[in-house]
């Protein structure tokens, strides 16, 4: 795991600076432990019912590097050039992508409901944007 140099106080302008010291793997972490931080904080004073859905809902974000994966062999595939291993790697890729947008979308369904609102409203209400495979 790569070591960063900061000060104790660190200004929000150098914490963002040093992003690029950081790997690949080790900026996906950050950018899922910022995602479940923001969402923690958004509902910070969210009723008891709410709370496991949420959770829930946030660990049903796909990972960057499922995503990065799938919209480059989409790529491919819409430009001709994917080989029959690439094709059956994008098949279970969507596979695991749909298995895991229907998942959330049934906790997306529930939390409308305890809220009486739309699935529509309710994501808005979140920022979460439908899943594309680009």
């Amino acid at each position: 795991m790569t070591t960063l140099q900061i000060q104790t106080e660190v200004p929000f302008n150098v914490l963002l600076d040093s992003l690029p010291q950081l790997g690949l793997d080790e900026l996906d972490l950050l950018a899922n432990q910022v995602i479940r931080l923001r969402a923690q904080r958004k509902t910070a004073h969210i009723p008891d019912a709410e709370a496991p859905l949420l959770s829930k809902i946030s660990e049903g974000v796909i990972p960057l590097d499922l995503r990065r994966r799938c919209a480059e062999l989409t790529r491919k595939q819409r430009a001709g050039l994917l080989r029959e291993e690439e094709e059956e790697e994008l098949s279970n890729i969507v596979d695991e992508i749909e298995i895991r947008n229907a998942q959330r979308v049934g906790y997306l369904v529930d939390l409308a409901e305890l809220r009486q609102t739309t699935l529509d409203k309710l994501m808005s209400v979140l920022e979460i944007a439908p899943f594309s495979y680009e």
